[in-house]
């Protein structure tokens, strides 16, 4: 299975890390996989069985799309292949398949309706929720949040989503307070698992649209967008993990932070080639140092989750423009993607 160097960097972050068992040595077959309607993320899956969010996923691209495929002792691999508004298929493959086709059936929401392509709403006011981000200092006697370090890492990522979307939407930061206190704390309920929970790279595929869970979160949705006069919610948490000087060199040796890329980024990066595979967890494993953010994008009036991003980086300076540019690029360069894709 070959690799992009990009995908190498975030699979240090999401599989070395986690401790995944490395794959045995298989040998590769041609396979050809198409689905009707073309479109599908393909999956390959261990088993039948769908894989959970603590299990490393392997995705192969969209179809239709022709690659080497690694085929176990076993000799038998499993596809699963997912689009939005149809019903997943699988299908069971043997190196002499050469070519599968799988038909998909159209998915009803709870009326009976048919469910629309993915596709992001028209979006002029950017509605963005004060983030929830703290600064830890780690050193051998413990750890505390650095109250203002993180009160200017928040200003900071404020200030690089406002540069980063400038010319393309009006950007409105939302704090918590007065009126919007108790819709905004409602949010943040449901974002937190949505943001720990959901698929970023196969968000687009699934079924049906993921919403807020609650019918609280997106009553709170409505709300602030109402009132703030917005269409859609980004909302950011995360932390940096900075280690002490002599932290940092009792463990040279035994662990390099390194910069990683987003999961949106480095999947784009790994598919641009027609023979690379991504393989990552939904999970982001623990790290000693460095920067973690997770990004999410709400439809305000119907609670739908429209995205997810998230990544881990080398230590930030939140007071250099440049590190806090350039990490906004990364996160958002799958959004940019998506406005790209609905413009065709």
């Amino acid at each position: 299975m070959k690799m992009s160097s990009d995908l190498v960097v975030l699979m240090v972050c999401t599989v070395s890390f986690v401790g995944i068992p490395m794959i045995a040595a298989a040998k590769k077959y041609p396979l050809r996989v198409i689905s009707e309607p073309s479109g599908a993320l393909v999956s390959v899956l261990p088993a039948v069985a769908a894989v959970s969010a603590e299990t490393a996923r392997t995705v192969a691209g969209e179809t239709p799309l022709e690659k080497d495929f690694d085929f176990p002792e076993g000799n038998t691999i499993w596809l699963e292949v997912e689009k939005r508004g149809y019903v997943p298929g699988t299908a069971e493959v043997k190196p002499e398949t050469g070519s599968v086709t799988i038909k998909l059936e159209k998915a009803k929401g709870n009326n009976g309706e048919e469910i629309g392509a993915y596709a992001l709403p028209a979006i002029k006011r950017l509605l963005v929720v004060a983030p929830e981000f703290d600064v830890i200092k780690r050193g051998f006697a413990g750890e505390e949040v650095a109250l203002d370090e993180s009160a200017t890492a928040k200003d900071g990522l404020i200030k690089g989503i406002q540069a980063h979307f400038a010319g393309r939407y009006e950007v409105a930061p939302i704090q918590a307070s007065g009126d919007d206190v108790q819709w905004v704390n409602s949010l943040w309920r449901d974002a937190r698992t949505a943001m720990e929970m959901t698929d970023p790279i196969r968000l687009k595929y699934f079924s049906y649209p993921p919403r807020l869970e609650t019918k609280g979160g997106r009553k709170a949705a409505r709300g602030l967008g109402s009132n703030h006069k917005g269409e859609a919610l980004l909302l950011l948490s995360g932390k940096m993990n900075r280690e002490t000087a002599g932290m940092v060199m009792g463990k040279i040796g035994l662990f390099a932070a390194g910069t990683a890329a987003s999961y949106s980024s480095g999947y784009a990066n790994a598919l641009s080639r027609g023979d690379t595979f991504f393989v990552y967890t939904v999970y982001i494993p623990h790290f000693s140092q460095g920067t973690l953010v997770k990004a999410m994008l709400v439809d305000c009036w119907t609670g739908e989750i429209l995205w997810i991003n998230k990544g881990v980086w080398g230590v930030i300076d939140f007071t250099d423009t440049g590190d806090v540019n350039r990490l906004a690029e990364e996160l958002f360069s799958g959004l940019r993607q998506k406005e790209k894709e609905e413009s065709r």
